[in-house]
């Protein structure tokens, strides 16, 4: 058999062909040359494949000469498309002249705009059009040209080799001696230039072809699966038509299996098998396949087959775009795309190259960099975190968003690993950045040196192999000046994903992994087929081309149903021979975009027609995933949980929450920083809490739900506020209790001295920072200029930022509570007025306030009413005030000396709304004693009601109190 040549679809066949040719004997004898379609097409032809990096190259080029202002980075972006026309031009041996032309007078039909009213259509193209219109005008002499090129080198692409062999077939392979017999295996779709191929051979009576089809599509004029080889059948240039069975309708049972998302898949798959091998017997020599649809779920099975199995063999590539590894090269490539635009005071617009604070955190959280943190940055001991860590949580601390190249590696410590990750790229030197990714290699490889099975591995090893390739081509001079960092990452991206790691395995294993290609001409005894979604088995109708679709049709180019007909055929024959399948699919809408969790249409033939004329053989299941035990054991519940009723979220008020609410309200010493402090206590704005939402008090009070730190780019509401009240206190205290004057001037430079501190290198000049600083500056000078027109050195600031506090003793079911009651009061101020001093409270607000708000109402709407909550707080500040007066007698401030029968006012002062002055409290309770005592009264009948056990923390009625909650997505709001 030296010259007897048996031709298959893939290596994979090769490989199980030859296994099962050696079982035949049990004496060694010589094997016929077994090979993959491709290579004995590349082989035949005599041509060598050329790799993609030099063939997108050799095209540049080619245009470059057609085109001499064509750019890298815009050439790049239909290359490859442009590429993958051309190979499928070869291969259905298409006149390129003719497709053209077509293409050429289609487009000029375009440019015509008929669809325009008369006497509209443009006189003039845009640069753009120019360029869109270029490309097809250049597409045929391109075409010539490139094969030219490539055939004086001994080169071809794929489509090219085969059109090669098809035009030379006589010579190639008819008349040569070497070619004494071939046998086509197991082919259902052959491109015009195979079927050249083997008409000629067979009619030479050179070659026989072998199909593999079933009764079932090719009886039936409906059935996709069958109309090539319907076509072929009847067209009997192929002589005798061998293997068409009726295995379809042979017994076999079928599950179908519908799970919610893609990777539970990989799960049930695992599940499945270990209980099959669980009951296969030891002598049992039945194989199974676990098929992917969709191929990005390799990894996602291979960490889901159970310790159990112990040998398998994968059958397909895991492609480096899908990788790990992939993600952390597009993390720094946007890292490094980052430039930060400052405005200057001139209104010039700065360009700085420094790195944004989401993407350094996205790079240094990155698993690889994990790994090495452990390997070779590990905690110095249990207190100390890794510099990782450490790095991070001073960029959230510091609330740094922008950082250099100079500030990481310091932050870095100048470790190796920081000084590859941040050092900045040159625009115009890409090899440099092949040198960071081979330095960023070398680090990461130390981490798996020890773990020689690592996938991990892998990936570094062939993209080593793959940036090798890339430097190597760049390194002409003609070509080096062609790329920047834009077009580089193009390119990059085009031959990651292309690249595929490919994995060596056990090939007469048990369990064989592969996609769907992969399985062609192959048959197993039991079947696992994952994502068999509409628009993934079969694939959406999409074809990424530069031809039209009409055009394809007019040419004989093949279309989506060509494509959609070779699907169904590689699925059905896949199910001929198998006794049991199981079919799984994602009933999630979002799965698989195009799919919206619908089962393949597959599924559905299956059911309806299948099904129908197999009855008696065929059975069906539909089996339903459950995760768990079936009966698992209680949990220990200490106390009452809480429970959601249809409307309703109840927390139960238990001991232990009675007791933390007891330990917060009552106050307690603390001692920070060599300073005494008192904590704890019922503040305003808690206050407001209980009474507006007693569940919102619950969350933020009890069990202190909060949002964890992050950067913030701009400020937020919050932070201008507290910015805002910094600069006032800083004026007080430092200039007007002194009695030094404040001019706008001093007013300008606290303002970006409390930036500082507060917010360090935060950049202000750009964006909404830059607009909140100006408004804050605006601010602040109207408030100056305000009290200085209203009250003309009358209104003197006694005291500010100053926290006051009072306890109050409340009988409780749980016994008396001392409550203390504080509230921290922004300013405390003297007015004179008529000859007489009014002690003024006064709170700022940065948002709006207006005296609606400030509303008067009885004693029940200042604990019930959540619409009083200004109210409160300004009725709460005043008590605090006469509580000390009635207490003490006397006041003293800065030698000011305030008597019992001093006035005392609360209000705000609304930046948003500074004509309305000193927006006064409303609530009036007569004298400071009787003040006192009816609010007393008041507070210890609502605290009272919080410590009552029989009243649960609820949920609000009143929506508007949920619209700005933190908390509204916990309860369900």
């Amino acid at each position: 058999m030296d010259n007897v040549w048996v031709i298959l679809p893939t290596r994979r066949a090769v490989t199980t062909f030859q296994q099962e040719l050696a079982r035949q004997s049990d004496q060694p004898f010589l094997s016929p040359h077994a090979l993959a379609v491709d290579d004995f097409i590349m082989q035949a032809a005599g041509v060598q494949l050329i790799d993609p990096v030099s063939l997108l190259f050799e095209l540049y080029e080619v245009f470059r000469e057609l085109d001499e202002a064509l750019e890298f980075g815009r050439f790049m972006n239909w290359a490859t498309i442009l590429l993958n026309d051309l190979d499928r031009i070869d291969q259905y041996r298409i006149n390129p002249s003719e497709l053209f032309s077509y293409l050429s007078a289609a487009k000029a039909i375009e440019r015509w705009r008929l669809d325009l009213p008369a006497g509209k259509m443009p006189n003039v193209e845009t640069a753009g059009t120019k360029k869109y219109f270029k490309l097809f005008d250049n597409l045929q002499a391109a075409y010539f040209t490139l094969r030219e090129r490539l055939e004086a080198k001994g080169m071809a692409y794929r489509g090219m080799a085969y059109r090669m062999l098809a035009d030379n077939i006589e010579g190639f392979v008819r008349d040569n001696p070497a070619y004494e017999k071939l046998y086509f295996v197991g082919f259902n779709a052959l491109s015009r230039s195979e079927e050249d191929v083997v008409r000629t051979l067979v009619k030479a009576q050179k070659a026989e072809m072998l199909w593999d089809s079933d009764a079932y599509y090719m009886k039936s004029r409906r059935q996709e699966a069958g109309r090539l080889l319907r076509r072929y059948k009847e067209e009997a240039w192929s002589g005798p038509w061998n293997w068409e069975e009726e295995a379809l309708t042979a017994p076999k049972h079928m599950s179908i299996i519908g799970v919610p998302n893609a990777s539970m898949q990989a799960k049930v798959a695992g599940h499945l098998y270990e209980e099959w091998n669980r009951e296969k017997a030891p002598d049992d020599t039945t194989q199974t396949a676990l098929v992917l649809g969709d191929e990005t779920l390799l990894l996602p099975v291979l960490y889901s087959l159970g310790e159990s199995v112990s040998e398998l063999n994968v059958t397909m590539g895991l492609s480096l775009r899908n990788s790990m590894l992939f993600t952390l090269i597009d993390a720094l490539f946007e890292m490094q795309r980052t430039i930060a635009e400052f405005r200057t005071k001139e209104g010039e617009v700065v360009r700085v190259p420094k790195f944004n604070h989401r993407h350094v955190t996205k790079v240094l959280s990155h698993p690889f960099i994990r790994q090495y943190e452990q390997a070779f940055l590990p905690e110095k001991d249990p207190e100390t975190p890794t510099l990782l860590r450490r790095v991070m949580h001073k960029i959230r601390t510091e609330n740094r968003v922008y950082l250099s190249e100079t500030d990481l590696i310091e932050m870095g410590e100048n470790t190796e690993l920081f000084g590859v990750l941040f050092r900045r790229w040159r625009p115009e030197k890409p090899l440099d950045i092949v040198h960071q990714f081979y330095k960023l290699i070398d680090l990461l490889s130390q981490v798996y040196a020890n773990q020689p099975d690592a996938i991990e591995t892998e990936y570094l090893f062939l993209f080593q192999n793959l940036l090798h390739q890339l430097e190597t081509t760049l390194e002409r001079d003609d070509r080096r000046e062609l790329i920047d960092i834009r077009s580089f990452k193009q390119f990059l991206y085009e031959l990651i994903r292309q690249t595929s790691i490919p994995f060596e395995s056990e090939g007469a294993s048990a369990l064989q992994v592969m996609g769907m290609l992969e399985t062609r001409a192959l048959d197993f005894d039991r079947l696992i087929i994952l994502s068999v979604n509409e628009g993934v088995l079969p694939q959406s109708r999409h074809l990424n081309s530069l031809i039209p679709f009409d055009a394809c049709v007019e040419v004989g180019l093949p279309t989506y149903q060509d494509q959609e007909s070779v699907m169904a055929y590689h699925f059905y024959r896949l199910l001929q021979r198998a006794r049991e399948v199981v079919l799984l699919y994602v009933t999630s809408p979002d799965a698989y975009g195009t799919s919206k969790g619908e089962p393949s249409r597959f599924i559905r033939q299956i059911e309806h027609e299948l099904k129908q004329k197999a009855s008696n053989s065929l059975t069906i299941s539909y089996p339903i995933v459950r995760f768990g035990s079936p009966e698992p054991a209680p949990l220990p519940v200490p106390e009452p949980l809480p429970t959601v009723e249809a409307d309703n979220l109840v927390i139960p008020k238990s001991d232990s929450v009675l007791a933390e609410l007891r330990s917060m309200l009552e106050a307690r010493v603390e001692e920070k920083n060599g300073k005494i402090r008192v904590r704890g206590g019922l503040y305003p704005t808690h206050l407001n809490y209980f009474v507006s939402c007693s569940l919102r008090y619950y969350f933020s009070r009890v069990i202190q739900v909060k949002e964890d730190d992050e950067v913030e780019e701009q400020l937020g509401a919050d932070e201008f506020g507290t910015w805002v009240h910094a600069v006032l206190e800083h004026l007080d205290v430092d200039y007007r209790m002194k009695g030094e004057p404040v001019d706008e001037a001093v007013i300008r430079k606290v303002l970006e001295e409390q930036y500082t501190v507060l917010f360090g290198k935060r950049e202000r000049d750009a964006g909404m920072n830059f607009l909140l600083y100006n408004i804050a500056e605006k601010l602040l000078l109207d408030f100056h200029r305000k009290q200085e027109t209203d009250y003309n050195g009358s209104l003197e600031v006694l005291q500010t930022e100053q926290e006051w506090d009072t306890i109050l003793d409340v009988p409780t079911a749980q016994g008396v509570i001392r409550v203390r009651i504080a509230g921290k009061i922004d300013r405390v101020e003297k007015l004179t007025k008529n000859g007489r001093a009014i002690i003024r409270v006064a709170d700022y607000k940065t948002g709006k306030v207006d005296k609606k708000q400030v509303k008067t109402g009885g004693t029940d709407d200042l604990l019930n009413n959540s619409e009083f909550d200004k109210t409160r707080q300004l009725w709460l500040y005043e008590y605090l005030v006469y509580k000390k007066l009635v207490q003490e007698g006397v006041l003293t401030f800065n030698g000011w000396t305030a008597g019992p029968d001093t006035a005392v006012e609360a209000g705000f002062y609304s930046f948003r709304n500074l004509p309305e002055g000193f927006i006064r409290n409303t609530v009036s309770l007569g004298t400071a004693a009787d003040y006192v005592a009816q609010t007393e009264a008041l507070l210890r009948q609502k605290i009272a009601e919080l410590f009552d056990p029989e009243k649960p923390f609820t949920r609000t009625e009143d929506k508007k109190v949920c619209e700005f909650c933190d908390y509204k997505r916990i309860c369900g709001r």
